[in-house]
């Protein structure tokens, strides 16, 4: 009888190491690692539903950093620590003082995505600085969440699309040419104020010589 205890009990902490086996290896992961009041709840909600799908998918974890101060959240820091856990990571760096943003990645992960296209500052190219030039007529910290919420999702689906997958997450198309369309109506006007000035300013009065 004690033999058969002996090897029940032997049987019974592996297949209870394997039961727990799936947990340990889905374990949340917040993927917004840094957020100093500059996004709200709900948009750090939805960034965190976008990097949980994708990495449940494919295994590749995008991360958001959006910090008040560049010298008191540097992006090395954020790396070491990223790097510890993960081979293949993107990490989307947003610091208001001074405003400065970047997109860090494993050099397999630089090929999933486009980052000159996210990063450009023209308005058909990029998702990010677009969005915060002086030509939206917005608060600041409104241009800001935009900015990171377009150039999280923008990543996000790059990452997916290279990987052959479809994220139930996406904010889709729709939402990205509504928001395209908003961008070339502000440079459009933008632009015609500026051909006005010019032309006012070489344009001599009639009757001068």
């Amino acid at each position: 009888m004690r033999r058969t205890v002996t090897n029940r009990r032997g049987t019974l902490l592996p297949s209870l190491f394997l039961l727990f086996i799936p947990a340990l290896l889905f374990a949340k992961i917040d993927f917004v690692i840094a957020n100093d009041g500059v996004m709200p709840p709900k948009e750090v909600e939805k960034l965190e539903e976008m990097g949980s799908e994708l990495y449940e998918k494919t295994g590749l974890p995008v991360f958001v950093a959006a910090v008040a101060e560049l010298n008191a959240t540097r992006p090395v820091d954020l790396l070491d620590k990223i790097k510890k856990s993960y081979p293949d990571y993107i990490l989307l760096y947003f610091s208001l003082k001074p405003t400065a943003v970047n997109i860090f990645a494993s050099e397999n992960a630089k090929k999933l995505i486009d980052i000159d296209q996210i990063l450009s500052p023209l308005p058909w190219r990029g998702t990010i600085k677009p969005v915060m030039s002086p030509a939206f007529s917005k608060k600041e910290s409104v241009k800001n969440e935009v900015a990171i919420f377009n150039g999280y999702a923008d990543i996000v689906d790059q990452a997916a699309h290279s990987k052959g997958v479809k994220l139930d997450s996406s904010i889709g198309s729709g939402s990205k040419d509504s928001f395209k369309l908003i961008r070339w109506i502000f440079y459009g006007i933008l632009l015609f104020f500026l051909i006005q000035y010019i032309y006012t300013k070489v344009r001599k009065p009639r009757g001068e010589s």
